[in-house]
């Protein structure tokens, strides 16, 4: 007779299990859950409190611009962020008030801090992910230079969600590839290098060739293939950024000592840093069970890399901002996971509490430093202060001077209407304009334009050099016949009142 397969007989699952699987999850997630809910409330306290300041205002005045008006703006200046203004410039449309604004910086960022702790999980393993992927989240959660930026109208945010987001990606498809993963890490990083070519794409660029180094279960040709559209886009916008500003800073620029300094930016005290550097020495050091080598290169590429070309930046002439090295951020919050796994080892209550209480004094360090920068009511530029000023002095027929391309727009946002302050001059506005402050009177014929005016005001950022100097002249044709007669600074907003002999 023919054998039958015998009947499958399929266990019997209790009522109330399918019920209890999802609070057992939710229960086992506690490790990404707990900084995420913390990276909620500190991105959530003071969210609006400080008005926008001359870098938001930038992404606001060229976001709003009608598309073809915006392009030919950013054939001028500022085409490396051509991305960031693009993918705004739908946002704006629905509203421009600072709280609409700011928020994909702070969706970007509080996401930003559960993949981060995904990543620190993933790099321990099963033993000590956990406390590898929480440590690792709450670090990032308040990292000064990450809280910082999380209540700001720029990509910086956003980078370093998408440079987290491709860390992750590379890590999951490392392990078992998989389409979705291969998708997240060539989307992410691609976008990365988009939005930022100083900040996404060399993090991006450094977690690629570490994986193509240790490939594990993924191939190099899968890797490499991914790759390319990182590349390319990292090509096109280095080629238009650094061809549209050369030379940006003198050769006197401290390359070494502002790049020793960045690391302070990452801290928010004496004592929070030398914490993070024993955590972060610990995370390198850790074997995490085998996985140390690969765990130590990822990290330390992913950290090193945004740093080497903000150095590299300054030092082919161009700018050198801590922000342009944002994207090492999660890095050193990934490191600093691994090292409270690292001291927290296996079964001892010793080494779980020493771990314990190194995190706790990490976060408690940052805590004031986080609160005198959240209780601050501007971030560099107190324009409405600025503002107040002029709408208090100004008479009906003052003319008006502005210096710098962002000053026009934030005195715009809040000048009182009707205050009679005559813009002179201003030639074209900024909807329609190259500059986003506006196309002006030419230099040489700023002096007999202002010749007839008895009051004119002189609002512009102090800068590091003179006015004089930045600014030769506008300076030079308000100063011209006229003595200093108000003189008030606000933040980086300086406000003066120049008149003539006999006027009141």
């Amino acid at each position: 007779m023919p054998r039958t397969a015998a009947p499958t007989v399929r266990p019997v699952r209790p009522a109330g299990a399918r019920r209890g699987r999802l609070p057992r999850r939710v229960a086992a997630a506690w490790w990404w859950a707990l900084p995420v809910a913390v990276a909620l409330a500190a991105t959530a306290w003071r969210y609006d409190a400080k008005p926008l300041w001359r870098d938001e205002i930038y992404t606001l005045a060229t976001a709003v611009r009608e598309p073809a008006v915006m392009l030919r703006g950013l054939r001028v200046t500022d085409a490396g962020l051509g991305p960031w203004y693009a993918l705004m410039h739908p946002w704006v449309q629905v509203s421009q008030s600072a709280a609409w604004l700011r928020l994909p910086g702070a969706v970007a960022a509080v996401v930003a801090v559960g993949l981060v702790a995904g990543c620190a999980r993933r790099l321990r393993g099963p033993v000590g992910g956990a406390a590898a992927g929480v440590g690792a989240g709450l670090c990032a959660a308040l990292l000064p230079v990450l809280v910082e930026h999380s209540q700001e109208a720029r990509p910086y945010p956003v980078v370093v969600l998408c440079v987290t987001a491709a860390a992750y990606g590379l890590l999951r498809d490392r392990e078992r590839p998989r389409g979705r993963w291969l998708l997240l890490w060539v989307g992410a990083s691609t976008a990365a290098a988009a939005l930022h070519v100083l900040s996404g794409a060399p993090a991006c660029a450094a977690l690629v060739a570490v994986v193509l180094l240790r490939p594990a279960a993924a191939r190099r040709r899968r890797v490499l293939l991914g790759a390319v559209p990182l590349v390319l886009v990292t090509l096109a916008m280095v080629a238009v950024g650094f061809g549209q500003a050369p030379n940006r800073i003198g050769d006197d620029f401290p390359v070494l000592s502002r790049t020793l300094g960045l690391w302070h930016s990452v801290a928010g005290g004496t004592v929070a840093l030398v914490v993070l550097a024993v955590l972060c020495g610990a995370g390198l050091l850790a074997r995490a069970g085998g996985r140390g080598r690969f765990a130590a290169l990822f990290t330390a590429a992913w950290v090193a890399a945004p740093v080497a070309a903000n150095a590299g930046s300054a030092l082919g002439g161009q700018l050198f901002e801590p922000r342009y090295a944002t994207a090492a951020a999660p890095g050193v919050a990934v490191l600093c996971g691994l090292g409270v796994a690292a001291v927290a080892g296996r079964g001892s209550a010793r080494r779980a509490l020493a771990a314990g209480l190194a995190a706790a004094l990490l976060l408690v360090a940052q805590v004031p430093h986080l609160a005198e920068v959240r209780r601050q009511p501007y971030v560099v530029d107190d324009m409405p202060s600025a503002a107040r000023d002029l709408a208090a002095r100004a008479r009906p027929g003052d003319a008006v001077v502005y210096l710098g391309n962002t000053t026009r727009p934030m005195a715009r946002l809040h000048l009182p209407p009707g205050l009679g302050l005559d813009d002179v001059l201003l030639r074209r506005d900024t909807p329609v304009s190259v500059s986003i402050g506006g196309d002006e009177v030419p230099d040489g014929e700023r002096a007999a334009v202002l010749a007839g005016r008895s009051r004119v005001w002189l609002v512009g950022i102090r800068l590091n050099d003179p006015w004089e100097v930045v600014f030769p002249a506008s300076s030079a044709a308000v100063r011209t016949g006229r003595s200093l007669r108000f003189d008030a600074e606000h933040g980086q907003v300086r406000v003066q009142l120049w008149a003539r002999p006999g006027t009141a």
